[in-house]
């Protein structure tokens, strides 16, 4: 005979509660997406977004036409792609040294890495040093002055330290340096942090502004949300002036967050199975 599952009240309300929930979590952006293709002189915030009120690209068209767009595109993928990989080096090769019991001064040195996450230095001397290192106007100062997170670098610090001793010490019976048991034993074994951390890292470079606006000066080398926030004065100067067609400015405001956000959500598929098992085991253990 086949017995049936029986389904608890609380799995149906637990059901019922994170649905709920999850559609309060995507709306907004179903509802930011639905304003961005509507019809500029139709739409209007006060309104429920669930279908575009007059389907239209004209927005999208547009902003794809300023070519400030694409040189902001190309300098946040460049400085997305390099950026998190110096961040991801720095934080690996200060990392794996903080997390092996055998290093001299391992305390003092644990204490001087953690000691400016509580203390920083402040706007003002952060950008003295960026001036005084010449890298003014240049996407190298948005780089190298962030170039290692220190709670990322916890979380690769926590993960690192979870992986047997005995296998660090098998490894170097066998003849292995600490370069060959980094890279051929710790990173293969750790690959859900790493994934983690570098998406982390991507995230905050992609959504760089503030740091762009304070070190940046030429539009050239402007990232991609300083570019977007330029042409959104700019379409807001043109309806002043009543010489753009657009008749709502909010429309296109939502088109740039829907440009904004759209490659990160493309790449976070890809890093998605790591994210939590990353997150998990790298601030849990240790």
């Amino acid at each position: 005979m086949i017995k049936k599952k029986k389904i608890s009240i609380l799995t149906v309300l637990n059901y019922i509660f994170f649905t709920i929930v999850s559609i309060c979590m995507l709306y907004p952006f179903w509802y930011v997406v639905m304003y961005s293709i509507s019809d500029p002189s139709k739409a209007s915030v006060s309104n429920l977004y669930l279908i575009p009120s007059g389907f239209t690209l004209e927005t999208y068209k547009y902003a794809l036409t300023k070519d400030m767009m694409y040189t902001g595109f190309f300098n946040s993928v460049f400085l997305t792609v390099i950026g998190t990989t110096v961040n991801m080096v720095l934080s690996i090769l200060l990392a794996y040294p903080l997390s092996r019991e055998s290093l001299p001064g391992r305390k003092f040195f644990t204490a001087f890495v953690i000691f400016p996450m509580l203390f920083s230095g402040g706007m003002i001397p952060t950008y003295l040093v960026i001036k005084a290192c010449g890298l003014l106007d240049s996407l190298w100062s948005l780089i190298f002055s962030l170039a290692v997170n220190v709670y990322n670098l916890l979380i690769l610090n926590k993960f690192f330290k979870s992986i047997p001793e005995s296998l660090i010490e098998a490894a170097k019976i066998d003849g292995c340096g600490e370069m060959r048991i980094l890279t051929q034993i710790v990173l293969p074994l750790s690959k859900a942090s790493l994934a983690t951390v570098a998406l982390f890292y991507a995230v905050q470079h992609w959504n760089e502004f503030l740091r762009a606006t304070i070190y940046i000066n030429t539009d050239k080398h402007w990232p991609l949300q300083v570019v977007l926030r330029n042409i959104i004065d700019m379409v807001s100067n043109d309806l002043n002036s009543g010489s753009d067609i657009f008749m709502n400015p909010e429309n296109f405001k939502m088109a740039t967050i829907v440009i904004t956000v759209l490659p990160i959500i493309c790449v976070y598929p890809f890093l998605q199975k790591h994210f939590t098992k990353g997150v998990m085991m790298g601030s849990v253990k240790g």
